[in-house]
């Protein structure tokens, strides 16, 4: 049997970092664009992979890849070896107190035009060693990212409490009722009682959403019956459908900063009863706080405070 040809005094970490996005973007195009290289230069670089450990490691078909059993067990070891190098890095860095390294940030839709472009500036003008990868995902997508060790920040609405966990309140805010400007004969920004919504057509994320969740016990608590005309799963495409008139939904303000600015949507706060939803950031007890990760946490909710002052900021 030939030995493979990989030691640790060779070992080449470019086609293990090349590997791992390969696998997560499930396709040689979509890493190589990530990544900023030629995707034949990514194909040389997994096929040299395949060679040096003499097994397979990815399934090719026309839809993308997917890794092989063989690939699976590797996948493991790759990210817990870019992960240590990682964590070396930032070590060394915080050493001579500069934070350093990449930061893998997961947010839900929306919130990123809200967070993100302040947060990137202010990393890079105090930490010009700190660079951010972004992943827009729900609650239940960025939590597995954060038990598997690829993210290193999710940004979540009401987390459930796990022990592998740990979370901070960064902000309380409240649920609107969402509509275009003058589709309600009242002021925006003027609470609504909940009854009001019992008439209204409904554009909704469907069952179990955790917001829909929400909003179906208000409307129960209230003794209303939510008329919901279109479900939707995705929230750009349910504003998309509020801005052409279908109907009205129902969001946090924070969520809504940028349409209401430029006055494409305005929003009414729900009482009676007032639904309550609060923002939080979250780490992995199983992946060490770097530097780099500790700023940035900061900064999130530095940002949230000053630009979302009608939602209070925890402290």
């Amino acid at each position: 049997m030939t030995t493979p040809n990989l030691s640790a005094s060779s070992l080449d970490l470019r086609p293990l970092h090349c590997f791992v996005h390969v696998v997560e973007a499930g396709s040689f195009s979509r890493a190589a664009s990530t990544l900023s290289v030629g995707q034949p230069v990514l194909s040389r670089l997994i096929r040299r992979l395949e060679e040096d450990l003499q097994v397979q490691l990815l399934h090719r078909n026309g839809r993308g890849v997917r890794p092989t059993e063989a690939g699976e067990r590797l996948l493991e070891h790759a990210r817990s070896i870019l992960r240590g190098v990682a964590q070396a890095q930032a070590d060394l860095a915080a050493r001579r107190a500069a934070p350093l390294g990449t930061i893998t940030i997961a947010v839900p839709p929306l919130l990123g035009n809200a967070l993100l472009v302040d947060l990137v500036r202010r990393l890079k003008a105090q930490y010009p060693l700190v660079s951010i990868r972004v992943r827009e995902a729900f609650a239940a997508e960025a939590l597995e990212w954060l038990a598997a060790g690829t993210l290193d920040i999710a940004v979540l609405f009401n987390p459930p409490r796990l022990s592998t966990l740990v979370v901070e309140p960064v902000l309380d805010d409240q649920i609107h009722l969402v509509g275009t400007p003058e589709s309600l004969d009242r002021p925006h920004g003027t609470p609504l009682p909940m009854k009001m919504l019992e008439h209204l057509p409904l554009v909704v994320s469907p069952a179990p959403h955790r917001l829909r969740g929400l909003i179906e016990s208000a409307a129960h608590e209230a003794g209303v019956r939510l008329k919901v005309e279109v479900e939707v799963t995705g929230i750009h495409t349910i504003l998309e459908l509020v801005r052409a008139r279908i109907g009205f939904t129902v969001l946090p303000s924070v969520l809504l900063q940028g349409d209401i600015r430029e006055q494409r949507l305005a929003a009414w706060p729900i009482v009676d009863p007032i639904i309550a939803t609060r923002l939080h950031v979250a780490t992995s007890m199983q992946r060490p706080q770097t530097l780099a990760v500790k700023v940035a946490l900061k900064a999130i909710a530095k940002i949230l405070a000053h630009h979302h002052p009608a939602a209070r900021q925890r402290g």
